[in-house]
């Protein structure tokens, strides 16, 4: 009997094996088609185009939108009103609305960085670079510290960064009639800028016209001659310029040559608004500026500001009255173009607003030339509101910065922000005077006479002698008879 279970035993066994070898392989197949099967892992899915959250344009990373708009204040990534934000691989740049890259990127520069928060930080997915105007310096007002370039104020500030065309430290000094400059500024409205940076251009060649542009609103046009009204400035159209409906009132972008016979435009490119989703947060510096006829409100940056309450509108009026410097607002998209405000700080320190004070004697790293000026090193652009650290919700500041700052939890609203030092008192060295000896006088105790008191005799007195008188012997007692 045992031989022969053997014997079964010995015929079944390659068999078995086999139907072993088949299950494995069955299991492994199945494995591999679940792990190939669109929608990720668990049965989550990650859709293709980034990863989760909101969203802002399809293939780029999710999370909560923000725009923040304001000068590049620090580089080591960049960091705008006081937030740090990453410049992954695919941010995508544009300088005046033409292609362009990380290193068009100057301290000082307006951007426009549009980001999402995505692990506890800040990605930028696109950045624009704006320039107010570039041409040829027409007037110099040096005491004042005021150029005309195309027909517009330019306001310098001690603070605001002079450059060659090397990108090193000038004086103001160094400027001259004639010189081609490229200016970013924050608008102040009427042809009025505050500038944050001037970059002094090489002189183009001989017998070449110099290229201009003027960023601003179209305030009338003109068809017999066909020429244009850029802030308070008309300029000539050229036969090859964009014939392009132009709107009174739309924003753009100008580019021409500045001729012996006069500056004419080439192209008049209208600036795109801005195109993100309703929600987006939205933090900003600039002038506040009264609403176009019809228009009830304010603009900055291209936007109109409403509060979101009673309360911001009235200080949002108060701000607008006071203005000697940017204003820093917080809000959220709620129209095209339109921004619900939420928070606004006045009189900001548009150059150092709510950055954080570096470590010791650490430095920022910076493009060549832009270290002699970091802000904080140089002379102050305007102090007010230096340092502050705002804090609102869904922006991420800088470790503020760390703010988390525009629409944030703060600044980080800074950072909280950067308080300028105290300059030291020079130490005084007070003379070394020894004080005088002066040796105490010598006095000797008075002598005091010695008194030798009167020798007095006690009187005499002579006791009298008293004889004391003598008792008789006995006392005789008479015989009484007897009767």
């Amino acid at each position: 009997m045992k031989v022969a279970l053997k014997a079964v035993v010995r015929a079944w066994l390659p068999g078995l094996r086999f139907v072993g070898v088949a299950c494995i392989g069955l299991m492994l197949g199945l494995a591999g088609s679940i792990a190939a099967t669109p929608g990720g892992i668990g049965g989550t899915g990650i859709d293709p185009g980034g990863i989760g959250g909101t969203g802002i344009s399809p293939g780029g990373i999710g999370g909560t939108g923000i725009v923040a708009i304001g000068p590049v204040q620090r580089f080591g990534s960049i960091f705008v009103n006081g937030g740090e934000y990453e410049l992954p691989a695919q941010t995508r740049y544009r300088m005046d609305g033409q292609p362009a890259s990380e290193k068009s990127l100057h301290l000082g520069d307006l951007v426009r960085v549009h980001a999402v928060e995505q692990g506890g930080r800040l990605d930028a997915l696109a950045v624009d670079i704006s320039h107010a105007v570039i041409g040829r310096l027409t007037q110099i007002d040096r005491s004042a510290g005021r150029l005309v370039v195309l027909g517009q104020t330019i306001q310098i500030l001690p603070g605001t960064l002079l450059r060659t065309a090397e990108n090193q430290p000038m004086p103001l000094s160094r400027l001259k009639v004639g010189d081609e400059v490229r200016i970013s500024a924050l608008d102040q409205g009427a042809g009025h800028w505050q500038a944050m940076r001037l970059t002094q251009l090489s002189a183009p060649p001989a017998g070449h016209g110099s290229p201009f542009l003027l960023r601003g609103k179209i305030e009338a046009t003109s068809a017999q001659p066909q020429r244009v009204k850029i802030n308070g400035v008309w300029l000539p159209l050229s036969s090859g310029a964009a014939q392009t409906e132009l709107a009174v009132g739309a924003e753009v972008v100008a580019r021409g040559s500045q001729q012996s016979q006069g500056n004419v435009i080439d192209s008049l490119q209208p600036i795109a608004p801005l195109a993100a989703p309703i929600g987006t947060r939205v933090a900003m510096v600039g002038f506040l500026q009264a609403g176009a006829q019809g228009r009830q409100g304010w603009e900055l940056q291209g936007f109109q500001i409403r509060g979101a309450d009673a309360l911001m509108k009235a200080q949002l009026q108060s701000a607008a009255r006071s203005q000697a410097a940017p204003v820093f607002i917080v809000g959220t998209l709620t129209a095209a173009q339109t921004v619900a405000v939420e928070r606004v700080i006045p009189n900001v320190n548009a150059l150092q607003f709510a950055l954080t004070p570096l470590a010791g004697a650490q430095t920022p790293p910076a493009k060549a030339g832009d270290m002699g000026s970091m802000p904080g090193t140089a002379t102050q652009f305007m102090s007010n509101g230096a340092g502050l650290s705002t804090s609102s919700p869904a922006f991420v500041a800088p470790t503020l910065p760390a703010v988390i700052q525009p629409g944030f939890t703060a600044p980080s609203i800074p950072v909280a922000p950067a308080v300028p030092q105290v300059p030291q008192m020079p130490a005084v060295n007070m003379p070394s005077v020894a004080p005088p000896a002066v040796a105490p006088p010598s006095v000797s105790p008075p002598q005091v006479p010695v008194v030798v008191p009167p020798t007095v005799a006690p009187p005499v007195v002579n006791t009298p002698s008293v004889t004391t008188p003598s008792l008789p012997s006995g006392l005789q007692i008479p015989t009484v008879p007897r009767p």
